[in-house]
C-alpha cells in the first residue's frame, strides 16, 4: 500500500517557531524567581508573540494542506492497449506504474474483451490525517478485461502488486476500519476501451485521461 505524504516546509517552520516560543515561555517561567517580573515580560512576551505566529502559520498551511489533500492526484500508471491483430476480443496491454520514488516497472499483458479494467484498492484517510500531509493510501492490484456484448470473459484475473486478497480479508476482519484515522476502504477500478491513456489516484478513486 502507498501513502503520497507532503509535509510541506510552513508546516517545519512553524513546528520549529512553537518549539522556540514554548522555550522562551518556560525559560521566563524560570526566571520569574530570580529576576521578578520584568523578566517575564521581557521573555514571555516575546514567547507568546511567537506561539501566536507560529500557530497562524500552522493554521492557515494545515489548511492549504487539507485542500490538496481532498483534491490531489497521484499518477499512478500509463497504459497502452491495442487490440490484437486476427483475434476477436482480445487486447495487448503495455502496462508501466510508478511508486512513490519515481521508478517504473513495465510489463505487457494480453487480455480478454474489449474493454480493460485496472482495478486499486483504497484507503481513504479522514480529513484532518490529511491535514498532517498524509495522501489516502492506493495500491493498484488486477488486471483484466470485459467483452462488450457482456459474455463472461474465460480469463483470469491478472494479479498486480501481489494482488489483493489479504486487503479484503483484511476488510472481513474489519482491520481497515480503525477509527479515527480511516473513514473507508474499498477496490476501486477503471474501465475503458483501447487507447493510450494515464492513470491517476484520487484521495476516494482510479481515474484514467486519454493522453493526446
Amino acid at each position: 500500500m502507498s501513502y503520497p505524504v507532503d509535509f510541506g516546509v510552513l508546516q517545519i517552520g512553524a513546528i520549529v517557531a512553537i518549539i522556540i516560543g514554548g522555550a522562551l515561555v518556560v525559560s521566563a517561567l524560570f526566571a520569574l524567581r530570580g529576576r521578578g517580573p520584568r523578566a517575564l515580560l521581557a521573555r514571555g512576551s516575546g514567547g507568546v508573540l511567537i506561539l501566536a505566529a507560529a500557530g497562524l502559520i500552522l493554521w492557515i498551511a494545515t489548511l492549504v494542506q487539507t485542500y490538496l489533500g481532498l483534491t490531489g492526484e497521484v499518477r499512478a500508471a500509463h497504459v497502452v492497449v491495442s487490440q490484437v491483430s486476427g483475434a476477436d476480443h482480445q487486447l495487448e496491454v503495455e502496462l508501466t506504474m510508478f511508486d512513490d520514488d519515481g521508478g517504473q516497472q513495465r510489463s505487457t499483458h494480453r487480455v480478454e474483451g474489449d474493454l480493460w479494467v485496472l482495478q486499486a484498492q483504497i484507503v481513504e484517510l479522514e480529513p484532518w490525517v490529511n491535514a498532517l500531509g498524509f495522501h489516502s493510501g492506493y495500491k493498484v492490484s488486477r488486471l483484466y478485461g470485459q467483452r462488450l456484448d457482456g459474455v463472461a470473459t474465460d480469463q483470469n484475473h491478472i494479479f498486480l502488486n501481489g494482488g489483493d486478497r489479504d486487503f479484503f480479508q483484511d476488510m472481513n476482519e474489519d482491520r481497515w476500519f480503525t477509527s479515527p484515522f480511516v473513514r473507508s476502504a474499498y477496490g476501486n477500478a477503471v474501465i475503458a476501451t483501447p487507447g493510450e491513456y494515464d492513470v491517476f489516484i484520487s484521495r476516494d478513486a482510479i481515474k484514467t485521461r486519454p493522453v493526446e
